[in-house]
């Protein structure tokens, strides 16, 4: 006997379970399955034995017939159940209810029949289910690495965010990265690299603006109307398109033969229902937020036609009330406070904000609710008992008020923006058996996606940051965002799938196409209304500023022309062949191949192809002259108007299953394959924007200066009327117009991973409990490199050696000039291609027991290591290229993740009984305990001259640096022991720090819930009373559960141990100035700025609950 041995059962009892989890095997995911075996009591495959398999609250009839071999497969079924599934041959049948199938999943039944002699196989007098009441994670397609989740695990589990954080972070490899971000990320992967769909259609963001991934800030539908989830960290199925971070995929519910639905509301308030958090001046602050937030929707489904058609249909609405920022001057009662900022200097700005004829506003609640809308209609049609067709319609839309504000900057509401937002989608869905060995399935989807953002009180004005009395002190922000002066987006995506499954005997081949086509109208103009800094108020007053930028469409074009507007296709084709080599090992054999097509290019700029030292000018730009005979000229040699077009990647995979023939069910599993992903497609729409022709750029440093009308323009207050060194158009490359351009490699590969698995499972003698050890590697094979190709020459070389790029290499940094070499007819020159630098392994030790009609529950812990060359965490290419630290730019070294969680510890449990009568009690709880988020030392200003502050900062011992005028001697000591009392730094002394090296505290979380069923007013119905607790460590103890993290401007999440004030020209030694406010206590003592508490979208880091009350019928 193998490991599925025969328990002999009474009257041909089929033995089928509820899995936990199982492997991937269909293509858009939103079905299950059944295959096996029907042999005699000799070990003979029983030919012809009809299966017929009911999903009973439908009547969705299913018809296989066993072929030569024994074997039967019946695909495109309904997720969940129950089913009814009966044997018949030779008039005899036997008959099985309550069989439930997960989402992606195929249930293995192997059935022996007993039969009066070896001799006479074909009539049935017993029935003999191979294998144990197990979970079906011991399946021959369980190749890969998976967890999945049902509609009842989902109700019983903590949700209190309602989201689809709340499921997929019970996989032991995925972890919210950012809790307050919704960040998920997946053996420290990018967060946008996910692929998140839902009944086929995808739900990411399809712009990849957010950091979430996902299209809206709240979960784009709502949990009340998934059927199960399939998450998968490595699916070694050739349909899985895009696979390099997670691929999480959920289903929704059907109708069926009867009505039933659900009606429901959740409610929290932040005046009793969220708990307080010391702010940075130690006050305990409420959240500032919103004021309360309720969800109310409900759910209704049923039969059109019995057995034939069904409705199922949801709409729910969601509410932030009076939102906030939440940030206010550090003697206020904000819940974060800006250190060294006052509530008299944001009043004494504010005044010469309105006397310059401003409308700044105040940091108090905007005034304007938050709203989500979710509405979907399904229809499901049983063609026939070989036909089945799904379609299904989603609605999404929001108003979000985003409130701004960061530890060193009070933005007051005038910075605000309002995002609206509106997704819509179809997806019709069809499964066809067309005889007992092939079987098609089929989907076409089209979604609509638009996003319009602006100024959250509508009065267009340029941004403006003052700082009260230094240069690099906190500072108050007001006027229109920078990046919400020219807003709008439009994504229309068209998809399709057909791939067809032919069973040979033991082998099972698959093959196909997809395809998906999307065209993007992105109108983003940075400093359209101008964007300016003042060191001082005195400054302000005078309208002298430190740094001014503008952005304006060149001569000759419009703002329209600034859009980027183009369309991608991708094709892809996939075949796949599955052997069941011999009864114990299964063996999976695929490629698919993966090609981009886009319709148009970028803008050509002829002065950035022309040959670089060489001079030009044309009728579009030209060169600008420049005072530095060292300065770069001409151009770069290469087109910027190369895209991705026919870019193609081929994706070999193969993975296997074997099952060992041991007492317990025991298997071994794994696979090698490549996988890409969906970049964010504004990563591609970078080049359309800045072509350098279409935009003229104006970056001015005008160093505290009075305005001359020439290079340094005047100060305006009008939008509209922004003053340039030449009135008019310009042409780029003219008049202090420069070109800023950003480029794609024309080989760029879509970012393409290599990934291998490897695992074992072990069923142990109590409760049903799996055991499985799991190891996944990826190694970047084409990953993301962006460079800044206008960074000039270096003029010199730090004492740590480290490159300089200023005018002045050994000069203070305030007053000097930047990228001294550059070439100044262009700014910023973006460059994205590939690196094979970078990659990840993950190693997971679990425990978990199967649903069950009393409890359920896992435990896992997870070792990770992830490294990367660029983390893409911005949308934007030069903040994707700036937002990282290093020692000398354009690095191309791969470094810790910005996404490395190394430990992880989750732990779950879910118990119900029913204490009175048919009303259950449920109590449910899921800890989650990992590595903080890590963080780079670095410099607090830009201390190497490449004008970004991300320069990692050089830890000295004592005697290795001077300290600026005026520093004292007990200053400077508390520097030194700051640095011997920090881990980190002490350990790295006399070293320049490590991208991500350091990191924050551990974090635990515990996420609680209770849930009550009660009489309903009908037979049959039911209420619920619900309280989920999150974060319910915190409410032990406030300084519990409190997540902290680098402010995301601050290299990519940086803490700064000092600024640099150049280097001593007498000793070589760096200067180091450690008198701002962001190192200094509130006693005066040096205290580099503490991370701050990561809380900004919602009450992330303090406990909350969330009370729901539903009634079900």
């Amino acid at each position: 006997m193998n490991n599925r041995n025969s328990v002999r059962l009474s009257k041909l009892t089929i033995a089928l379970v509820v899995a936990l989890a199982a492997a991937p095997a269909f293509a858009q995911n939103t079905s299950s399955g059944l295959d096996g075996e029907i042999y005699n009591a000799g070990g003979q495959p029983v030919a012809g034995a009809d299966v017929t398999i009911v999903h009973t609250p439908s009547g969705t009839i299913s018809h296989v017939t066993t072929d030569a071999k024994g074997r039967y497969s019946a695909t495109g079924l309904r997720v969940g159940g129950p089913y009814k599934v009966t044997i018949t041959k030779d008039g005899q049948s036997e008959t099985q209810d309550n069989v439930y199938l997960q989402l992606a999943e195929i249930k293995t039944v192997d059935v022996e029949l007993g039969a009066a002699s070896a001799e006479n196989a074909t009539n049935l007098s017993a029935v003999q289910v191979k294998g144990k009441r197990v979970a079906a994670v011991f399946n021959p397609d369980n190749k890969g690495l998976s967890t999945d989740i049902s509609s009842r695990e989902i109700e019983a589990m903590p949700t209190p965010g309602r989201s689809i954080q709340d499921v997929v972070r019970t996989d032991p490899r995925i972890t919210i990265s950012n809790r307050d971000r919704g960040e998920i990320s997946a053996n420290g992967q990018n967060s946008r690299y996910n692929n998140i769909s839902i009944d086929s259609v995808g739900a990411n963001d399809p712009f990849g603006l957010n950091a979430n991934g996902l299209p809206i800030l709240g979960t784009p539908i709502s949990q009340d109307t998934i059927e199960a989830y399939h998450i998968s960290t490595a699916n070694y199925d050739v349909t899985n398109r895009r696979g390099v971070g997670a691929d999480i995929n959920a289903v929704t519910k059907s109708g069926t033969n009867d009505f039933h639905g659900s009606v429901y509301y959740a409610f929290q308030n932040t005046s009793s229902m969220v708990g307080k958090l010391p702010n940075g001046s130690g006050i305990d602050a409420k959240y500032g937020g919103f004021s309360s937030q309720n969800t109310g929707g409900f759910t209704l489904g049923g039969p059109i036609i019995k057995d034939k058609l069904f409705f199922f249909a949801s709409y729910e609405k969601s509410v932030k009330k009076d939102t906030g920022a939440g940030f206010g001057p550090v003697d206020s009662d904000a819940g974060s406070t800006v250190n060294g900022l006052t509530q008299a200097e944001v009043d004494a700005i504010t005044a010469a904000a309105i006397a310059k004829g401003f409308t700044p506003g105040d940091y108090s609640a905007s005034g304007v609710n938050l709203v989500d809308k979710r509405t979907l209609v399904k229809l499901d049609w049983n063609i026939s008992d070989y036909h089945r067709a799904s379609f299904r319609y989603t609605r999404t839309q929001e108003t979000q008020p985003v409130t701004q504000g960061t530890p060193t900057t009070l933005v007051l509401d005038s910075g605000w923006y309002l995002n609206n937002t509106d997704n819509k989608s179809y997806a019709l869905n069809l499964y066809d058996d067309w005889s007992d060995n092939f079987s098609t399935e089929a989907s076409v989807s089209y979604s609509s996606f638009s996003k319009m953002a602006g100024p959250l009180d509508g009065i267009p004005q340029p941004d403006v940051t003052v700082h009260p009395t230094k240069y690099n002190d906190p500072g108050v922000e007001f006027g229109t965002n920078y990046s919400y002066q020219a807003n709008q987006l439009a994504v229309n995506t068209h998809k399709a799938f057909l791939a067809g499954t032919w069973k040979l005997g033991s082998h099972t081949l698959k093959g196909g196409m997809d395809f998906q086509s999307d065209s993007y109208y992105d109108l983003f103009l940075q400093d359209f209304y101008g964007s300016y800094t003042f060191d001082t108020l005195d400054l302000f007053n005078k309208g002298w500023y430190y740094q001014y930028y503008l952005k304006t469409p060149a001569a000759g074009y419009s703002l329209n022309d600034v859009a980027a507007d183009f369309s991608v296709q991708q094709y892809g084709f996939f075949l796949q062949d599955s052997w069941q080599a011999t009864r114990n090992l299964s063996l999976q054999f695929g490629v698919r191949v993966d090609t981009p097509y886009t319709n148009d290019k970028p803008i050509y700029n002829p002065c950035f192809a022309a040959p670089s030292g060489q001079t030009f000018s044309t009728s579009q730009c030209a060169d600008i002259a420049s005072s530095n005979p060292n300065a770069a000229i001409g151009g770069f040699g290469f087109s910027n108007s190369t895209t991705i077009d026919g870019n193609r990647v081929i994706q070999p995979r193969m993975s296997f299953n074997y099952q060992f023939d041991t007492e317990r069910p025991t298997q071994l599993r794994g696979g090698l394959g490549l996988f890409i992903t969906n970049p964010p497609s504004v990563w591609l729409a970078n080049p359309y924007q800045n072509n350098g022709i279409t935009v003229a750029s104006y970056s001015i440093r005008g160093n505290d200066l009075p305005p001359n009308g020439t290079s340094i323009p005047d100060f305006s207050s009008d939008p509209f009327n922004q003053n340039t060194p030449v009135a008019g158009p310009a042409t780029p490359g003219k008049s202090g117009a420069q070109m800023a351009v950003d480029t794609v490699d024309k080989d760029f590969k879509l970012p393409t991973v290599g990934k291998g698995t490897l695992a074992f499972d072990h069923e142990l003698p109590w409760w049903n409990v799996v055991f499985s050890a799991e190891y996944e590697r990826i190694k970047v094979k084409d990953g993301i490199y962006y460079q800044n190709l206008n960074i000039g020459t270096p003029t010199g070389v730090l004492p740590d050696g480290r490159l300089s790029f200023y005018k002045n290499p050994n000069g203070n940094p305030q007053g000097n000039t930047n990228r001294y070499n550059a070439n100044p007819s262009f700014g910023t020159v973006t460059y994205l291609s590939n690196t094979d630098k970078g990659g990840s392994d993950t190693f997971t030790l679990s425990l978990k027991k199967p649903f069950s009609e009393n409890w359920f529950g896992t435990v896992g812990y997870t070792w990770s290591r992830a490294t990367e060359v660029n983390g893409g965490n911005s949308s934007v290419a030069n903040s994707n290229y700036k937002y990282t630290a290093w020692v000398n730019p354009n690095q191309n070294q791969a470094v810790i993740s910005q996404y490395s969680i190394p430990n992880r510890i989750i732990a779950s449990l879910n118990w119900r009984h029913h204490f009175f009568g048919d009303y259950a009690t449920s109590v449910g709880a899921f800890y989650d305990g990992h590595s903080g988020s890590p963080f780079s030392w670095v410099f607090g200003n830009d201390a190497n001259g490449d004008s970004y502050a991300t320069d990692l900062v050089y830890i000295p011992k004592p005697g290795d640096i001077e300290f600026a005028p005026g520093t004292t001697a007990q200053q400077q000591q508390q520097f030194f022991d700051f640095i011997k009392s920090d881990k980190y730094l002490n350990q790295h002394q006399g070293q320049i720090a490590d991208t991500n090296g350091a990191r924050a505290s551990w974090l635990n979380q515990i996420d609680l819930s209770f849930q009550q069923e009660v009489p309903g007013f009908l037979k049959g119905n039911k209420g619920i009373v619900r309280l989920d607790i999150f974060n319910f460590t915190n409410l032990l103890n406030k300084h519990w559960g409190v997540e902290h993290r680098g402010n995301f401007s601050t290299a990519g999440g940086g803490r700064a141990l000092a600024d640099s004030a150049g280097v001593d020209p007498v000793t070589g030694k760096y200067i180091y100035n450690i008198s701002g406010a962001s190192y200094k206590d509130a006693n005066g003592n040096y205290h580099p700025l503490d991370l701050p508490i990561n809380e900004f979208n919602n009450p992330s880091q303090r406990w909350s609950l969330l009370l729901t009350l539903k009634y079900t019928f």
